[in-house]
């Protein structure tokens, strides 16, 4: 057991739960309707989330999910800091968007209660009208954390604290020096609700940095030293929520307020505004007036307007899932190929549906994971490492990482088939151990699609044409000029399986680019017009190969991935590539990598 010496903060929150359940059964305020709607609220969200871990096609939220395409700072964006990654000038208007997602990784770690999440949010500013200067990303945050949470229903003047947690944070911007912006916050955070209200505290400390490491050394002078959280629910499930931080001592705040509300299926209306310092690292030190408008995907907690059990009520789809979760993915014999392709089916539409239902959770795309070892055996680009940091070569070995996602936007748009989605794919290669750059992101791929996906039952000389899909689909790297890298694509895709296997083929046309404008004009001399992807699994176990690459140039990318159980929804994971096309920088430049790490969720069940 762990000792109390060892985790003084750990155990002083725990005491605390402990002393507010105490206290709690001796309350005469347990049956009052605030009370009560705050238990079923916190419950609520206790359940969905259950329904996300329990799902290999959902990945749960954790803070909110949006995308706000117009944003205006009235106060231009800094031009030292923008001229360190632009060429012209900055624009008052940009794009926001923001992922925030969380993965259980044990349970119950202290007798029953005490659960251990893996967390990671990122919003981006992008100023994506900025023709002039190739339309960068100004900014990206990237926020790792890792916390032990405690649900609790202790009663204090009318409110229950609801849930507690107490973790490790890591947040910065991926970039060289002199704009690399980075550090490290133990935090505590206590929840507590009173009927349509929810009220949150979180209070920080910050870990020490020696001077030559501090890229922020007075960042709390503006931040301060924690977060006050203020959230009103109506019962037309109506979100207003406010976020406050600062330093009074210093004169320096930050505050945001939201406001979201349904919209059709998942999808929500958002409003935004932030005014004060600390909406992102690099803007720490400076005044922002932004005003926001676009759509979330999640709420923050789910309303009285959510219903519990909503699903996909399909019995012999539940009876199919049920069969995959406790193992029947291939290893049982049935009496057709085509039975198999059947039942697999129906336990995909079932957990589709789940994931689209449950509004704590999306559901997942193409493979989610984490590399924290990505070896690449072939000497990195130094040239184009070269505009990121000019004085320091990059490493072999880096942290390499991917998060995808995707949302229904429609159902059924052709009668009873054709559905069509929205899906987000991001890669980032992060040079994690390179301190003496001052550890930059030395590559992201950011890839949002829009496709239609049909599915289909049509026998193909032995195997089955389970899925079609066509859509277009945007890449980019976010940079400026000279290492800025882009293409759009309109693509069709063919899905077949054949008892445990299964393979696609996805052609695609480019979206033709002046000369002034394109970035990479020979990009597909080295991918080519298309992807393979060939896919075997057997009892969670799951081996996939992907190819591209253009012949008639030789030149070829192949990618092997092996996933493997561990625990819950964690897999073991091992990813080798060689060849070209890894990455929109490495387009052009032979890779030949090796990772190791975990996943988070297997690919072919995901396919629309």
């Amino acid at each position: 057991m762990a000792s109390p010496h060892r985790y003084p903060a750990l155990w002083a929150l725990v005491g605390a739960c402990a002393s507010l359940n105490a206290f709690a059964q001796t309350s005469d305020d347990n049956d009052t309707p605030a009370v009560s709607q705050a238990q079923q609220t916190a419950e609520r969200a206790r359940y969905y989330e259950s329904l996300a871990n329990d799902n290999p096609l959902a990945i749960s939220t954790y803070r909110l999910n949006y995308i706000l395409p117009y944003t205006y700072d009235s106060n231009l964006p800094r031009m030292r800091d923008y001229r360190e990654i632009g060429n012209d000038n900055p624009e008052h208007t940009e794009l926001k968007y923001q992922i925030s997602l969380k993965v259980a990784l044990a349970e119950d770690i202290f007798g029953d209660n005490g659960d251990l999440f893996l967390g990671y949010t990122q919003y981006s500013l992008w100023q994506a009208y900025n023709d002039r200067d190739s339309a960068p990303f100004r900014e990206t945050n990237y926020e790792p954390e890792l916390f032990l949470r405690f649900d609790n229903d202790a009663e204090w003047m009318g409110w229950t604290n609801t849930f507690n947690r107490i973790g490790y944070v890591h947040q910065s911007n991926g970039r060289g020096e002199p704009i690399s912006r980075s550090w490290n916050r133990i935090y505590a955070e206590a929840v507590f609700q009173r009927g349509p209200w929810a009220v949150s505290i979180r209070p920080w400390w910050r870990i020490p940095e020696s001077r030559n490491e501090d890229n922020n050394p007075d960042i709390e002078n503006y931040l301060g030293y924690g977060e006050l959280g203020l959230l009103y629910t109506t019962a037309a499930n109506h979100e207003i929520a406010l976020l406050a931080r600062g330093n009074p001592g210093k004169g320096n705040y930050g505050t945001q307020l939201d406001y979201t509300f349904p919209l059709f299926g998942r999808v929500r209306g958002y409003f935004q505004y932030y005014n004060g310092y600390g909406e992102t690292l690099i803007d720490y030190d400076r005044r922002v007036n932004r005003i926001g408008l676009g759509v979330s995907f999640n709420p923050f907690l789910p309303g009285a307007a959510e219903e519990t059990h909503k699903g996909y009520h399909d019995v012999a789809a539940a009876e199919a899932a049920q069969q995959y979760t406790q193992g029947g993915d291939g290893t049982e014999q049935l009496s057709s190929v085509q039975e198999e392709v059947a039942r697999e089916r129906r336990a995909r539409a079932y957990f589709e549906r789940q994931a689209q239902d449950n509004p704590l959770s999306l559901s997942t795309y193409r493979r989610n994971y984490v590399l924290p070892v990505a070896y690449n055996a072939k000497q990195p680009d130094r040239a184009n490492f070269t505009a990121l940091d000019p004085d320091d070569p990059p490493d072999n070995n880096e942290m390499k990482f991917q998060i995808s996602i995707k949302a229904k936007v429609w159902d059924n748009v052709f009668g009873d088939n054709g559905d069509l989605y929205l899906a987000y794919t991001q890669r980032s290669w992060w040079q994690a151990y390179n301190s003496e750059a001052s550890s930059p992101f030395r590559e992201t791929n950011y890839e949002p699609e829009l496709f239609l996906s049909f599915n289909n039952d049509t026998p193909v000389f032995g195997w089955t044409n389970t899925n079609n899909r066509i859509g277009i689909n945007h890449q980019s790297n976010g940079r400026a000029d000279p290492i800025s890298r882009s293409w759009n694509r309109v693509f069709a895709e063919a899905t077949l399986e054949r008892g445990p296997m299964t393979m696609s083929l996805m052609p695609w046309w480019r979206v033709p680019e002046s000369d002034a404008d394109d970035d990479n004009p020979d990009i597909e001399k080295y991918v080519g017009y298309a992807d393979f992807t060939f896919g075997y699994t057997r009892s969670g176990h799951e081996f996939t190969w992907l190819a591209r690459g253009n012949p008639g140039k030789g030149n070829f990318g192949n990618q092997l991935e092996y996933a493997f159980p561990l625990w819950s929804k964690v897999h073991g994971f091992i990813q080798y590539y060689e060849g070209y096309g890894e990455s929109l920088i490495d387009y052009d430049h032979y890779v030949r990598r090796i990772g190791i790490g975990l996943s988070f969720n297997n690919v072919f069940l995901g396919t629309p």
